[in-house]
């Protein structure tokens, strides 16, 4: 017992490789050996695996099983050796999959989706940018940096998330920045000041920027900007897109106030409910944005913008250039039938 206690104490503090590869040879030269010792019993060394797996394993099935003394001492050893590295190997496979899984809920495992979003700074508003994001496209992958969360703020098979500061290269790396499809840099929540939060939002859209630079690559960026006085620093930064949130509710209030009930529409088009704004592509028998307003218009679709050219609807006999990317206001199902 001593014996035993030693050697299996030994294998617990394995290499795992060390101990995949002692697993396997034992497996498989039990299997062989058994064949050897009782080839009549064990037809074939795969009737030898058979017995050795149902062994190890401690199924037991009983279907076929050695004859002779030789056979039987060597499935006395097996029992004892075999069962006990069996069991240890696959508590070492569980560890493995129990600790990568904290891990990942931690942050701390590197990013390798593709063409996927990464959100960074959880807010209120990201959370609600997230659950849009899952309600709208099922097939999505989305990735949340924050340096001040312990682990993932929520557990989904469609979500990553990576612990860190937002503004650290090695970060942004480990969050497969290069591969992404788009970026959204949340201003922080808390007490700062609208020039302290713009300044933080500012240096991680710079980082963002920069790594995009040293490797040629473009990475379309969002960034939140909570006084709009700052935007051309951000335009400095080669920041695409930016969402002025104080300035957008304080304009909706006046427009509400002028308009009774436009807010009402504007929020069901950012909420999921009903018709959404959508963006498709041109497509080939569309030569101005006449033929493509009166095609959707058959679907039940609106054609509102090009890009961020509203003015479309006053150009319709224009030709629609073949990059175009059309926005578009309808449910979801009208959505589906246009892009199949």
């Amino acid at each position: 017992m001593i014996f035993f206690r030693r050697f299996f104490l030994k294998v617990v503090q394995m290499n795992n490789w060390i101990l995949i590869f002692a697993t396997l040879t034992l497996v498989l030269s039990s299997s062989y050996f058994i064949y050897f010792l009782e080839p009549a019993t064990f037809t074939s060394p795969f009737e030898g695996l058979w017995w050795t797996m149902t062994t190890v394993a401690t199924v037991g099935y009983g279907d076929v099983s050695p004859t002779t003394v030789n056979g039987k001492i060597f499935a006395m050893f097996l029992y004892v050796v075999g069962i006990g590295l069996m069991t240890i190997f696959i508590g070492k496979v569980i560890d493995f999959f129990s600790i990568r899984k904290r891990l990942k809920e931690e942050g701390k495992l590197k990013v390798t989706t593709e063409n996927h979003i990464i959100l960074i700074n959880w807010t209120k508003k990201a959370e609600i940018t997230l659950e849009e994001l899952l309600k709208t496209f099922q097939n999505i992958r989305i990735v949340i940096i924050d340096e001040s969360l312990p682990k993932t703020p929520i557990l989904h098979e469609q979500v990553e998330f990576v612990n860190g500061n937002p503004a650290n290269h090695d970060v942004l790396n480990q969050a497969n920045l290069l591969k992404c499809k788009s970026v959204m840099v949340f201003s922080p929540d808390g007490l700062m000041t609208a020039s302290q939060s713009d300044g933080h939002t500012l240096l991680i859209a710079s980082m963002i920027e920069g790594i995009g630079k040293e490797y040629n690559h473009n990475i379309y960026t969002i960034c939140e900007v909570s006084d709009s006085k700052h935007i051309n620093a951000f335009v400095h930064a080669n920041v695409e897109e930016f969402i002025t949130a104080n300035d957008t509710a304080a304009n909706l209030a006046a427009r509400s106030i002028l308009f009774n009930g436009s807010s009402e529409i504007i929020r069901q088009l950012t909420s999921h409910q009903g018709y959404d704004l959508y963006s498709i592509p041109k497509e080939k028998e569309w030569q101005t944005y006449a033929d493509a307003s009166q095609a959707l218009s058959s679907k039940g679709a609106l054609l509102i913008a090009n890009g961020n050219d509203l003015s479309i609807i006053n150009h319709l006999d224009h030709s629609i250039p073949d990059n175009a990317q059309l926005f578009i206001i309808c449910n979801h199902t009208t959505y589906q039938q246009i892009v199949s």
